[in-house]
C-alpha cells in the first residue's frame, strides 16, 4: 500500500547547505523529508538620501558608515581579492555575527546556534551588498580584485524609513534562491520523531494535534465536535520556554483527508471512524 503523506514546511533557507543540515537532522530522527528549491522575492519601500559623508553626519545611519570607511581604507592599502576583502571586512565590522555565520557549516552545532547563524548570515549578506554599492559609487573597481582608493570625503547613500527633505522614495525588489525543507508529519507521528529548536517545537506541535485528533475519536465521531481537538495548549515544549497555544482549525479538513488517505480513519458524511 502506498504511504500517504502530510507535508509541513519546516523552514525556508537562503543556502542549500543550511537546508540539507536541517533535513539531515529530521531524517536521522526518523522523519520523511524533502527539499525543494524555489525563487523567493522581497519588496521593501525605503527613502534614500545621497550626499558627501561630511554633509550627512547628522543622521544616525552615517555613523556606522564612518566606521566602515575606516575599515575599507585600511584594507585597500594593498591589492586584495574579493573573497579576502569580504572576509576581512566582515570580521572587523561585525566579528560576532561573522563568527555565528561561520558556525552553520559545523555539523555538530545545536539547533539554537544554527538558527542564530542563519540570521547572522542574512544580515551580513545584506551589508555586503550595500558595501559593494558604496565602493562602486566612489570609483572603486570590484571584479576579481578590489582596487582603488576612497576619496577624502566619499559619496554615500543612506536608507531611511521615513521621508526627509532631499530624499527620494524607492522600492527594493530582491529575488533570491531559497530551499524549503518539508517534513511528512505522518512519518513524525509513526516514528515518534523529536528534534531540537524552534522548528522541532513546530513539528512536535502539529504531530501532537494529529495524535489528539485520533484520540478524540474515542469520545466522538462527529466531524464538528472533533474540530475542537485541533485546538490545545502545550504546557511544556522542549524547543520553547513557555506554554504554546496551538490552533490548527484552518487545516482541520486537510488533516482528516491525510489521515483517511493513510488508512487511519474513514470519513462518511459528517462522521469519522477509526479503521480497524
Amino acid at each position: 500500500m502506498q504511504i500517504e503523506v502530510m507535508w509541513l514546511r519546516v523552514g525556508s533557507y537562503p543556502e542549500k547547505e543550511m537546508a540539507m543540515e536541517m533535513a539531515s537532522k529530521l531524517r536521522n530522527a526518523g522523519a520523511r523529508v524533502e527539499i525543494k528549491e524555489h525563487t523567493d522575492w522581497d519588496l521593501e519601500e525605503k527613502y534614500i538620501l545621497r550626499g558627501k559623508l561630511s554633509e550627512l553626519e547628522e543622521y544616525e545611519e552615517v555613523q556606522e558608515w564612518k566606521r566602515y570607511t575606516e575599515i575599507i581604507r585600511d584594507l585597500l592599502k594593498e591589492k586584495i581579492d574579493v573573497e579576502t576583502f569580504e572576509k576581512e571586512f566582515l570580521k572587523r565590522a561585525f566579528p560576532e555575527e561573522y563568527r555565528l555565520a561561520e558556525k552553520i557549516r559545523d555539523e555538530e552545532i545545536s539547533e539554537e546556534v544554527f538558527l542564530n547563524g542563519v540570521e547572522a548570515a542574512f544580515k551580513l549578506s545584506f551589508l555586503m551588498s550595500s558595501v559593494y554599492g558604496f565602493l562602486r559609487v566612489n570609483g572603486i573597481e570590484v571584479n576579481d580584485f578590489v582596487e582603488g582608493s576612497l576619496p577624502d570625503d566619499p559619496e554615500i547613500v543612506i536608507e531611511l524609513d521615513d521621508e526627509v527633505v532631499g530624499s527620494e522614495k524607492v522600492y527594493y525588489l530582491d529575488f533570491s534562491p531559497a530551499w524549503d525543507v518539508n517534513v511528512d508529519i505522518l512519518s513524525v507521528v509513526r516514528n515518534n520523531v523529536t528534534v531540537e529548536g524552534v522548528e522541532g517545537a513546530v513539528v512536535d506541535a502539529l504531530s501532537r494535534v494529529l495524535v489528539n485528533l485520533i484520540a478524540g475519536l474515542e469520545e466522538t465521531n462527529d466531524v464538528e465536535e472533533l474540530k475542537n481537538y485541533a485546538l490545545g495548549v502545550i504546557e511544556e515544549s522542549e524547543g520553547l520556554d513557555a506554554e504554546v497555544y496551538v490552533d490548527a482549525e484552518e487545516i482541520f479538513d486537510l488533516m482528516l483527508k491525510s489521515l483517511e488517505k493513510a488508512g487511519i480513519i474513514r470519513i462518511s458524511g459528517k462522521k469519522v471512524k477509526l479503521r480497524k
